[in-house]
């Protein structure tokens, strides 16, 4: 229960602040930054990460609803035990609805954090959590998926 709290509170926060930005500002806009680092900079991304599949916000709609689909049936049969799992799971899965949520209703997935002091491409809370429930996810894989699978075997 405290995941699927985690991941509405993630998707509402992530959906608010898009808001934000897209009735206060103007694409290309920057309204301020936070400490010299980033900057609050309106940006359309019509495409996936780094605008990769610019212009297919159809496949990448469904290729999101397709994996959010399957992780809410791999969370039911699987019932996977493992907080580092969870937590990673439920991190994609918010980003990736998130982000979903904006191709389907706006057509493009609102950035708006731009790093000031390297030269990266212009991303947002959702993105954040999928990039971090990745990591998570490989951590978990490399470090712990081996003793679940020989605890699973002893009993």
């Amino acid at each position: 229960m405290i995941y699927l709290i985690a991941s509405l509170i993630i998707i509402l926060a992530d959906q608010a602040v898009k808001y934000l930005v897209v009735s206060g500002m103007s694409v290309g806009d920057t309204a301020f930054s936070i400490l010299n680092l980033f900057d609050i900079t309106y940006v359309q991304n019509k495409g996936a990460a780094f605008s990769i599949l610019s212009g297919k916000v159809s496949l990448l709609s469904i290729i999101s609803v397709i994996f959010c689909v399957g992780v809410i049936v791999y969370w039911i049969k699987k019932k996977p035990e493992h907080p580092l799992l969870k937590a990673s799971i439920m991190l994609m899965f918010s980003g990736a609805l998130a982000n979903a949520i904006d191709r389907i209703f706006r057509g493009f997935v609102v950035d708006y954090i731009k790093t000031a002091f390297i030269n990266f491409p212009v991303f947002n809370i959702a993105d954040i959590c999928i990039t971090v429930g990745a990591a998570l996810l490989v951590v978990y894989v490399i470090w712990f998926d081996k003793e679940d699978k020989n605890a699973e075997n002893k009993n």
